[in-house]
Order: C-alpha cells, then sequence, then structure tokens
C-alpha cells in the first residue's frame, strides 16, 4: 500500500521536485536522474547550478585522500596487477585522476619493475596531479589529455573511468599501432540486459554517465583478440538511478583482459 501511495501521480511529482532540488544543490553526494538519447542530451538538462565534467578546478581537486587508502574494491585490480608483474612495465592509468591508484597500489605492490606510470585525464585533473606528484615526489608518473598517447603500453588499467566516454574503448584500439597485452577494468557499471545513458552528480559538476551492456562490452574487446581472464563483481558500488530501478544497478564489474 505503501509503494502504491508513493506512485500516485501527485506524491510521485512532489518526489521527483524534491529530488531535482536535490540534485541541483547538494555537494558531495553521488546522484543519477534521467534516461538520455546522447550525451549531449544528457549535458543539455543539467541544471545551471555547477560546471559540467570533471575538467574544473573543483572537480580536480577531488580524491586527494584517497591516495592514502586501499578500498576492497581495489584488492582484485591488485591480485592481478602482482600476478601479471613480471609482464607489466608499462602502466598506462585511464582516467586516474591525480594518480589514485598509482599512490594508493604503491603501499602493496612492488614498483620496481615499472618503468613508467602514465594518467591519462582531462587536462585540469592532469594538472592538478602534475603539481601533487611534485609535491609527493613521485617518480616515473607522467599524466596526459590523449589516449593517442597509448602506446607501447604493457597495461591498460581504467577504473571507474569508461563510463565518462561515449565512445566504445575497443573501437579507440583500433587507432594504436600495439595493443597493451593487458587489459584491467574495475568499478565499471555493466547492466546484463541493457545499456543507459543517465547524468550524474558528483557534487562539484554534472556528468553523462553510460552505463553500457555486459555482453556486448565484452564481445567487443574479443573481436579485436583479447580474451577474458577473470570477472568479479563490485558489490560495495550501487548506481541507483532516480525512479529508474529497472535500469539502476546493485554492484558494478571488474574484468580482466589478455590480448591473445
Amino acid at each position: 500500500m505503501l509503494q502504491s501511495l508513493k506512485n500516485l501521480p501527485v506524491i510521485l511529482d512532489l518526489r521527483k521536485t524534491i529530488f531535482e532540488n536535490k540534485f541541483s544543490s547538494d555537494e558531495n553526494v553521488n546522484y543519477f536522474r534521467g534516461i538520455y538519447g546522447s550525451f549531449s542530451e544528457a549535458e543539455l538538462s543539467s541544471p545551471k547550478t555547477k560546471p559540467k565534467g570533471y575538467d574544473n578546478t573543483e572537480s580536480a581537486s577531488l580524491y586527494k585522500e584517497r591516495t592514502n587508502k586501499i578500498y576492497s574494491t581495489d584488492y582484485p585490480v591488485l591480485f592481478w596487477m602482482n600476478n601479471y608483474k613480471t609482464d607489466i612495465k608499462k602502466v598506462f592509468d585511464f582516467g586516474g585522476h591525480i594518480g589514485i591508484h598509482y599512490y594508493s597500489f604503491s603501499k602493496l605492490l612492488d614498483f620496481s619493475g615499472i618503468e613508467s606510470w602514465t594518467v591519462c585525464d582531462v587536462p585540469s585533473v592532469a594538472e592538478e596531479g602534475r603539481k601533487y606528484s611534485e609535491q609527493r615526489g613521485a617518480k616515473n608518473l607522467n599524466f596526459v589529455s590523449n589516449i593517442q598517447d597509448l602506446s607501447d603500453q604493457d597495461l591498460f588499467l581504467a577504473s571507474g573511468s569508461l563510463q565518462y566516454l561515449d565512445w566504445e574503448i575497443h573501437e579507440k584500439f583500433f587507432e594504436l599501432k600495439k595493443f597493451p597485452k593487458y587489459l584491467i577494468f574495475n568499478m565499471l557499471p555493466l547492466h546484463s540486459t541493457t545499456s543507459t545513458i543517465t547524468l550524474q552528480s558528483i557534487g562539484t559538476a554534472f556528468c553523462p554517465y553510460y552505463i553500457r551492456k555486459e555482453n556486448d562490452f565484452i564481445k567487443g574487446l574479443e573481436s579485436i583478440g583479447y580474451e577474458l581472464v577473470d570477472l568479479w563483481s563490485n558489490e560495495e558500488k550501487k548506481c541507483h538511478i532516480a525512479f529508474e530501478k529497472e535500469r539502476s544497478l546493485n554492484y558494478y564489474r571488474g574484468l580482466v583482459f589478455r590480448f591473445k
């Protein structure tokens, strides 16, 4: 009965109005709302109260506390990086922000065999990462803002980043002269039956957000010569799109691929 009352037209409209006010103004939040046909459509629906995307000073300044902490969702990545450590000398950390995993993983991984760790992120974040690396005295840590700099790399790592792209990674790899040996994806929103573009509030900005269909994502990478090695669930991470239960996620995914 309570659920029926919540969905009465008048009450549902009131709930949506209250949520929209929170979505527009709340900080330090992780809200999702709306279903859109494209990233541009999602951007157009953004409230005017905050910037769009991560390429701004406020968003670039996020997550510094994460550089000193290992999260439970990190351990599968740590396991596979350690498993392949003799083959990994060059890491391309796509969407790695200010080098979060470079700093945090160094607490548990042996980095002596890694010659370079390159973070690819938007210009504002990359610039903040360079400044932060100077403060921390980081070695072999580089920052770029173009995926075309992905060349002759051993590992392509993407943790919590592909959802901010409206193109497919297997299609972008076709532009490379040489594919990475290994791919590790983590904190990736994949749905069992459908794909969805929604809009996320990260507190400092609004970001179009792409939930891919799991089977399509895997088949895309297999089509260019990769084989799936491992697949796991990040059960600590959820994506609840307001008023869209069927398109929401109760867990994210992690995957490892190896080039055959």
